[in-house]
């Protein structure tokens, strides 16, 4: 991964990557945001103490730019660049349930091949957390939760339809046409993408929102939080009912809404190598021409600030669970 201001001009360019930045710097970040509204002060203590003891390698490279009066916001995004050196974490940031499946019965044992995705994650890591004696260990799993909880909220890392996830539908957005990416066999923009970001970016620039602090004022003003949350550990029950919810938004919005109907695919095309898989499904749909504009942007605006906010509010309570003062 690019440092951050050659990765930011490209993915503002180009609306890559669908794989690597769910949410971006801004979402992830401001999803931490959210969260630290609901967060007691003394636990918000003991989780910048933790990330203090064990800092992030200073040569790994990274893809954001630094919050040096957040660090818990900041280690949201850590993830994304620890995965590009670490390629066995790569499955964890999502979980891909067929679109063809309804949300609310959705079984997210066959999605998770050897148990490798961000609801399995979730789980593993806080059990480290929590019971871990080593600090380097509870650090980088705070740092993972910080940001898997924010990637299961992005509806196209909990919903896919035969495309890796939208990465194998491409769209013009906002005039910008699909192209071939280099040495790999999708194109961007894609639908994947612009959730990640592009979305964001647009809604953004759109409101005057300069940074993830601006943003997560947004998004709370817009619909304020509860007044407090309960501490409540991610179990594997809980962290499926949130991919549920994701699934459910990405089936009726981020598929349901698009300009031109996109048919079900198969559910067993979960996990494909390649968008040439699934009968060739990234030339499929770029036959369709999808083309991005305001009305589907107007759609996805409300699901977006909403997931951001439901995350918050998740991750708030994990952490209120994992710091238990």
């Amino acid at each position: 991964m690019r440092r951050w201001l050659v990765s930011l001009a490209f993915l503002c360019v180009s609306g890559w990557s669908a794989d690597a930045v769910a949410w971006g710097c801004e979402g992830h970040r401001a999803v931490v945001m959210i969260a630290e509204r609901l967060v007691p002060a003394a636990k918000l203590a003991a989780a910048r103490a933790l990330l203090a003891a064990s800092p992030v390698d200073p040569n790994l490279r990274v893809g954001c730019p630094p919050v040096p009066d957040d660090p818990v916001a900041e280690a949201a995004t850590w993830a994304d660049d620890y995965r590009s050196d670490h390629l066995e974490t790569f499955n964890w940031h999502f979980t891909n349930l067929p679109r063809v499946w309804k949300s609310a019965t959705a079984n997210p044992a066959a999605a998770c091949a050897a148990g490798s995705c961000a609801i399995e994650a979730i789980v593993a890591q806080f059990q480290l957390l929590t019971h871990s004696a080593d600090t380097a260990v509870k650090a980088n799993a705070l740092r993972f939760i910080l940001h898997f909880v924010g990637d299961l909220h992005q509806p196209l890392h909990s919903t896919s339809n035969g495309d890796r996830g939208g990465n194998c539908v491409p769209v013009t957005f906002f005039g910008q046409a699909p192209q071939q990416n280099p040495n790999s066999d999708d194109y961007s923009p894609n639908l994947h993408g612009i959730w990640d970001s592009s979305m964001i970016r647009r809604m953004m620039t759109d409101q005057a929102l300069a940074d993830a602090q601006a943003l997560s004022d947004h998004i709370v003003a817009k619909k304020p939080l509860p007044a407090s949350v309960v501490a409540s550990a991610p179990t594997k029950a809980r962290v499926t009912s949130w991919a549920r919810q994701a699934h459910e938004v990405g089936r009726t919005v981020a598929y349901g809404k698009l300009p031109v109907a996109v048919g079900m695919e198969p559910a067993t095309a979960i996990i494909l190598s390649s968008c040439q898989d699934n009968h060739d499904i990234v030339h499929r749909m770029l036959a369709l021409n999808e083309s991005i504009g305001n009305a589907y942007l107007a759609a996805g605006e409300p699901a977006i600030a909403g997931q951001l906010r439901l995350a918050g509010v998740h991750l708030a309570s994990v952490l209120k669970a994992a710091f238990p003062l």
